[in-house]
């Protein structure tokens, strides 16, 4: 029987075309999800993803697949976060999306203050800004500006980057 994690992993793996980034997005390292990937398609009997060199692309099987699962399990997560509001009424809920690593060194510090749980949803900018179009975040922090009506954006603070490598 599948694990429900592969299924997860599997909806990751599709919506970022890629295994590496699904594990970024999912907090897991590259071998773990690709070992989820393979146990699903063991488990399904055949290849859900054509691997090429910069991307996955989805067989016909795994289109298949991704159209009766991602209902299903976007079903589920609302159901958690729902039943989570619920539960503590007395504070709102906050839903973020960001990068990762952003939001762990630059919000998460702050965030103690104040009343409220905070829901942080994590990935590329792109990915992101399609939460926020449809609604399943409330704000996001993102480096990237796109042309999106009814999308107002805000200066929020300078980012630096460094160069990493050896001496020589």
């Amino acid at each position: 029987m599948a694990n429900f994690e592969w299924y997860r992993s599997f909806i990751t793996i599709y919506k970022h075309s890629s295994v590496s980034e699904a594990a970024k997005t999912r907090i897991m390292t590259q071998p773990a999800m690709s070992q989820h990937l393979a146990s699903l398609e063991a488990e399904v009997g055949e290849p859900l993803f054509t691997r090429t060199a910069r991307k996955m692309v989805p067989t016909e099987r795994g289109k298949e697949l991704y159209t009766q699962l991602a209902p299903l399990i976007e079903s589920l997560e609302e159901t958690t976060l729902s039943f989570k509001a619920v539960s503590s009424p007395t504070f709102p809920v906050v839903k973020i999306g960001t990068a990762q690593e952003f939001f762990r060194e630059r919000m998460a510090p702050y965030l103690r203050n104040f009343n409220m749980r905070v829901i942080a949803y994590y990935g590329l900018a792109a990915y992101i800004l399609d939460l926020l179009t449809e609604d399943k975040v409330d704000i996001i922090v993102t480096s990237q500006k796109f042309s999106t009506p009814g999308i107002e954006y805000l200066h929020y603070v300078e980012e630096e980057f460094v160069v990493v490598a050896p001496f020589d």
